[in-house]
């Protein structure tokens, strides 16, 4: 790398006979001849070193030095002056002037002393830095090594330049790593949409599988980032993945568990709910005294909600993107069917929900049974969970809609608000009470939204309510089944 100098000396016949001395040595040489072009340059051509004289017309060299610097700290300033002036100088090292020179000068004293001590300079500010560098890799190294996951970092073309031992131990791969693409290393594997490993730059951070079959079943959860430079230039990728396949086989098992025994438990129920209401109607052969009456209501109670318990459990467990039976409907519709859904002993709350600007002109394309369920859900879970109103609002953004359910309730914890969408999960009951439930309400809503191309968070403070958004995509026309015609 050749050092940039930048001389400013209203002498133009000086300044030249410096540029033509310190290019023949290799140098790349600028000149500027008073104070307003020097900064200019300064800014421009990001010189390592300035020979900037001190008596320049106008602008004088220490406004300048006062300029340079405060932009540019690191760039080294030898004054030159024709008269040794203490005052001047003083202040000009006070700025930050690394040295000065007094006319006149020879050209192999700049060369010889004063060059000579701003490369010991650099020199040594170059091996400190090297040394920190070093360190600040052997830290990065350490904690690439422990870390749990599989972890690969991929150059801007995509091809390998540091893998961590669980990565290599995971997918097989040999200890020199550095020549190998994305395709290469995840060649054994599919999945459903393989622009996730041709397309690196369209990655977000969004979770994806990778699955292989042979010689036996094995899944990863992958997690793809791009890195850029301070100057905001693509510098490479970041490649996270897991071994999922006990997950994936874990949630294949208690799909079919939870689908065969909720229609199981369809048929004695059926009869449960039957037999009270029989003996509860006028047409009953003995009258009931009061504790009999008492006790044939709390059985329908519990039966109702065992059934919309079950109800919900048939819907989780049928979740599938493929089978979807989409139409087009507002969200106001959406929202009316929803709220009818809403068990008996909450229906009291209703009137505290409220809708902010016109819902009915926001439009989705979804599965009417699931995506009412879902909604039933969010608006359930905030009055179970303590709050006493609900406020719905929605918008349009980038192609999606958004709607958002704030209810005024206790809030979620921090570490709470992601395990929240977690099968079975709840927030401890020292904080909430004891709510009653399967634990699936969230999570049903989770894969609801997925399964129709959206999303689902929450933004909460404790003692502040919480809000749920969800995200979809705006319904487009022609779209059936789950799928573009």
């Amino acid at each position: 790398m050749n050092l940039r100098l930048l001389i400013v000396d209203d002498d133009t016949s000086l300044a030249q006979h410096l540029k033509t001395f310190f290019e023949r040595q290799k140098y790349k040489v600028d000149v500027a001849h008073d104070g307003v072009s020097a900064v200019a340059k300064a800014q421009e051509f990001h010189p390592h070193l300035m020979f900037l004289d001190i008596g320049l017309p106008g602008m004088s060299g220490i406004e300048v030095l006062r300029e340079v610097k405060a932009k540019d700290p690191s760039i080294r300033v030898i004054m030159i002056t024709g008269q040794t002036e203490d005052e001047l100088m003083r202040q000009a090292r006070v700025l930050g002037a690394d040295d000065y020179v007094t006319k006149p000068f020879t050209l192999e004293y700049l060369s010889g002393e004063v060059l000579d001590k701003l490369h010991k300079q650099l020199f040594h500010e170059l091996r400190t830095t090297s040394q920190d560098l070093a360190i600040e890799h052997e830290k990065v190294e350490l904690l690439f090594d422990q870390v749990k996951e599989g972890v690969i970092m991929f150059d801007s073309q995509g091809i390998v330049f540091m893998a961590n031992p669980v990565a290599r131990a995971m997918l097989g791969l040999p200890q020199d790593t550095n020549s190998m693409t994305v395709q290469k290393v995840f060649e054994s594997f599919h999945c459903e949409n393989p622009e996730h490993l041709t397309r690196l730059e369209n990655e977000k951070g969004e979770p994806f599988d990778l699955a292989r079959d042979n010689p036996k079943q094995f899944v990863l959860e992958c997690r793809i980032n791009t890195i850029f430079s301070p100057k905001k230039e693509r510098f490479g990728y970041l490649a996270l993945f897991r071994d999922v396949t006990m997950d994936r086989k874990a949630d294949t098992a208690m799909h079919r568990f939870i689908s065969l025994i909720s229609h199981k438990l369809r048929t004695p129920l059926v009869t449960i709910r039957a037999y009270p209401r029989l003996l509860l109607s006028e047409n009953a052969v003995s009258p009931l005294n009061d504790f009999q009456k008492n006790a044939l209501q709390v059985i329908q109670k519990q039966c109702r909600m065992m059934e919309d318990m079950v109800n919900q459990l048939i819907a989780f467990s049928s979740l599938d993107p493929e089978e979807l039976l989409c139409q087009r409907m507002s969200w106001t519709e959406l929202m009316a069917e929803a709220l009818k859904l809403m068990p008996e002993e909450l229906k009291d709350k209703l009137p505290a929900v409220k809708t902010q600007g016109d819902l009915s002109q926001l439009y989705v394309q979804a599965d009417p049974t699931l995506m009412q369920h879902a909604v039933r859900n969010i608006v359930e879970n905030a009055f179970k969970f303590g709050a006493n109103s609900l406020e719905i609002a929605g918008r349009t953004d980038n192609g999606s809609i958004v709607v958002s359910f704030k209810d005024d309730g206790p809030g979620i914890p921090p570490e709470d608000r992601e395990r929240i969408f977690e099968r079975f999960y709840q927030v401890e009951k020292t904080f909430c009470g004891q709510v009653p439930g399967a634990g699936l309400g969230l999570t049903m809503v989770k894969q609801t939204m997925e399964a129709h191309g959206g999303t689902i968070w929450v933004e909460s403070q404790v003692d502040h309510g919480a809000t749920f958004f969800i995200k979809l995509p705006v319904s487009a026309q022609g779209i059936t089944n789950g799928k573009s015609n």
